[in-house]
């Protein structure tokens, strides 16, 4: 948990700033609150914060006058400035001091979510970055200079990034540079390999539905056991590709089953409501993805456009009232959701080659 403390001069804000969201859901305890930005600093020294939210204008001490302190005692505190001032001077004081991020009051409860979830991700980035260096510190003080150790996490990103995208080929290219680059380092040590590449499958796992359920969690903690048993950096890099794979293969298989189900979702409300005035905008929302994503996956999975489904769920169905004489034209038009019968007539010529009269003629 990351400890954050709540900085504002009026009560009722700080209370809902504590109150407004789950903290506790976003990795976030909140260890305290101040009332301006002298008192923030005393309690600084004691709590140890990770992160300050914080109002800008305050009584004996201003956000940025508690900003410019901490940059020079504490620079790891992450700082995110809130203010109902639109003052360009205080953005560009924030932005000085390298705040995270400058919100404007009223704000947005997902806007805050969002800047919560970037700097969180930061101090993960952080500390990962922290312990692979102290790791190498302990081991291999002697056989690596400190300038190479971006360049192993930004691989490992790489890596991670890779997984679950179903590109195998690009995989194996990530996880050879990787090993090369810990060759090149000669930071090759069984010690060292395993440590890190037990790290690494690990976090590609948590990032895969399949292994938040404890027994799979439990299978892949005695997998990375066959470490003790490997001799040499070679039979490490073919183990790690190997479990990769294998977790890449799971997540594709259970994003194509999700995606399966969605579409599948979609079918139905479309064939339930052809007859109304539906939007993809709608449908998106139905079943929780971007409305560009959806027609990107509904293409792939069906090989037609949501509107083209909708078009011949329509004229299906125009064609089965069509043939009862009773339903005149217009109606048809109606009950399938055309108000206007000349459009109605041109898509369904353009469907059928024949337009609707001359459909019920031949299908008497």
């Amino acid at each position: 948990m990351y400890k954050m403390l709540i900085v504002d001069d009026d009560y009722i804000a700080r209370e809902g700033l504590r109150d407004l969201i789950d903290w506790a859901a976003s990795g976030i305890d909140v260890a305290g609150e101040a009332e301006d930005g002298a008192e923030a600093l005393r309690k600084v020294k004691q709590l140890k914060p990770d992160i300050i939210l914080t109002d800008v204008v305050m009584p004996v001490m201003t956000g940025i006058e508690m900003a410019e302190k901490l940059r020079e005692e504490y620079p790891g505190i992450k700082v995110i400035m809130v203010s109902a001032h639109q003052d360009i001077r205080y953005v560009k004081a924030s932005m000085k001091l390298e705040a995270v991020d400058y919100i404007l009051k009223p704000f947005n409860l997902e806007e805050l979510k969002q800047v919560i979830d970037r700097v969180t991700g930061k101090l993960e980035k952080e500390q990962d970055e922290r312990r692979l260096e102290e790791d190498v510190n302990r081991h291999f003080t002697d056989s690596i200079a400190s300038a190479g150790l971006p360049v192993l996490y930004e691989l490992q990103e790489r890596i991670l990034a890779v997984v679950g995208t179903d590109q195998p080929e690009q995989l194996e290219q990530e996880v050879k540079s990787y090993f090369n680059t810990l060759r090149s380092h000669r930071m090759d040590s069984l010690l060292f390999l395993t440590s890190r590449c037990s790290e690494l499958i690990v976090k590609a796992a948590s990032r895969s539905r399949q292994y938040k359920d404890e027994q799979a969690a439990g299978a892949l903690r005695n997998s990375l056991q066959h470490f003790r048993y490997m001799n040499n950096s070679y039979q490490i890099e073919q183990f790690v590709l190997k479990t990769l794979a294998e977790l890449d293969a799971g997540m594709n298989e259970a994003r194509s089953g999700s995606t399966r189900k969605a579409i599948r979702e979609v079918e139905s409300i479309i064939r339930e409501s052809f007859d109304r005035n539906l939007t993809i905008p709608q449908l998106a929302n139905e079943v929780f993805l971007s409305p560009g994503h959806l027609q990107a996956l509904f293409k792939k999975e069906t090989g037609q456009t949501i509107n083209d489904y909708i078009t011949l769920v329509r004229i299906e169905h125009a064609k089965t009232l069509l043939r009862n004489p009773a339903n005149k034209i217009y109606e048809v038009a109606n009950r399938v959701g055309y108000q206007d019968t000349h459009y109605f007539t041109r898509i369904f010529k353009k469907l059928t080659g024949m337009n609707p009269l001359d459909y019920r003629e031949g299908h008497r």
